[in-house]
């Protein structure tokens, strides 16, 4: 029998080694100001989602994270340790809880009102706590539900996709579906400082799931993607490598940034703009200490500041973006979307109350919108132990 993540959640709690790195190294600034709100049992959850959503509006180093939490365009689901303890059947509960906000979440991409989905763990305890496999086991655990994979081994790529659907209207021909993967990703609180800094979060354990063909059709509006759209969003791809975290300005980090991008050659031609800060950068490819497509780095998860050796991925990837001759697939998938049928997409969203009927309510008001939030509240509630 799986163990469940409550019982992971009490063993670091009560066995877990306190962080000894943050008695010389504080929580930064903009992280004990959002932990303030997010751990203060005066301020409800939508309050406290308001305050993670302007972290991730000036903090965060992902370019299209920044943008999409400005216009509100990210759906967060916010799991605290208390409830996640007081759920009468344990994960099968906390499983449901996560695929209403999943199917929710949907809901709203389809519509072009989300392109990101975020599981936020909050826990007062938990971001004290040394990184080491009870962390990882308890990040692991939440992406299974999350996915509904029975296992997700360390270092490994998407065993199955994740889809989130966009419906296109047509000139005199109704709607049009497309479908676009995902790419999940883990982060921490135990990141702030550390070499692995741009994946950090206020709160205890971040799940992320980013649409960026979605992204970029729901911002730019159009009904196909075009170089323009493309090359736009492979400059804010490299904005994003551009951006982490470079280290303190004493005691340098030797691996940081994480991830970084690598000078151009004289042999490749870059479809970058003329005037483009990163024209002097490959557009092909960048490279880190960690690999991106692995749902569970295991290099994240030592006490360490800075390992001694990190293996260095010399091949990580932008071609996807604006290519479609490197990988027809991971381009249509990823970028220009996949064509994709009602049965499937109904699918996906199933257990939503029949007003929010995906297919005959072609649009999402702000009634509705409103009442799926009083949906999911109300769903949790019947869920936990009083």
């Amino acid at each position: 029998m799986r163990t469940q993540l409550a019982e992971m959640l009490l063993d670091v709690k009560f066995r877990g080694p306190q962080d000894r790195f943050r008695k010389s190294h504080p929580f930064s600034e903009d992280m004990e100001a959002t932990h303030a709100i997010l751990f203060n049992p005066r301020y409800d959850k939508r309050r406290k989602i308001s305050a993670y959503r302007r972290w991730l509006e000036i903090n965060q180093p992902c370019v299209f994270g920044r943008v999409a939490a400005k216009n509100k365009n990210v759906f967060i689901c916010i799991l605290e340790e208390h409830e996640i303890l007081r759920m009468k059947k344990g994960d099968d509960d906390l499983r449901d809880t996560i695929q209403d906000h999943r199917q929710v979440w949907k809901r709203h991409a389809l519509e072009g009102l989300s392109s990101s989905f975020l599981i936020l763990l909050l826990s007062k305890t938990l971001v004290n706590k040394e990184p080491g496999s009870g962390l990882k086991e308890i990040c692991r655990r939440l992406l299974e539900l999350y996915m509904e994979i029975d296992r997700i081994d360390d270092d490994t790529f998407r065993t199955q996709r994740e889809y989130v659907f966009l419906r296109q209207s047509q000139t005199g021909a109704g709607s049009k579906l497309l479908k676009f993967s995902t790419l999940p990703n883990v982060f921490c609180a135990q990141a702030d400082g550390r070499w692995w800094h741009d994946h950090r979060t206020p709160g205890g354990i971040l799940i992320t799931s980013n649409a960026l063909g979605h992204f970029t059709y729901s911002r730019s509006r159009v009904t196909a993607l075009q170089e323009r759209e493309k090359i736009s969003a492979l400059e804010h791809a490299m904005r994003t490598i551009n951006n982490a975290y470079k280290g303190p300005t004493r005691g340098k980090i030797k691996h940081c940034p994480a991830t970084f991008l690598v000078p151009i050659k004289d042999s490749e031609i870059s479809p970058l703009r003329e005037g483009s800060e990163f024209r002097k950068y490959s557009a092909d490819h960048y490279q880190g200490y960690f690999h991106t497509d692995h749902l569970i780095p295991s290099v994240f998860f030592t006490k360490e500041r800075d390992p001694k050796v990190l293996k260095l991925y010399d091949d990580l990837t932008f071609r996807y973006i604006y290519d479609p001759t490197a990988d027809a697939e991971e381009h249509a998938e990823l970028m220009t979307g996949v064509n994709a049928n009602w049965y499937e997409a109904k699918r996906n969203m199933d257990r939503l109350p029949d007003y929010a009927d995906p297919e005959t309510e072609a649009t999402l008001s702000e009634k509705t919108r409103g009442r799926l939030a009083q949906w999911l509240e109300q769903r949790l509630k019947e869920r936990l132990e009083p």
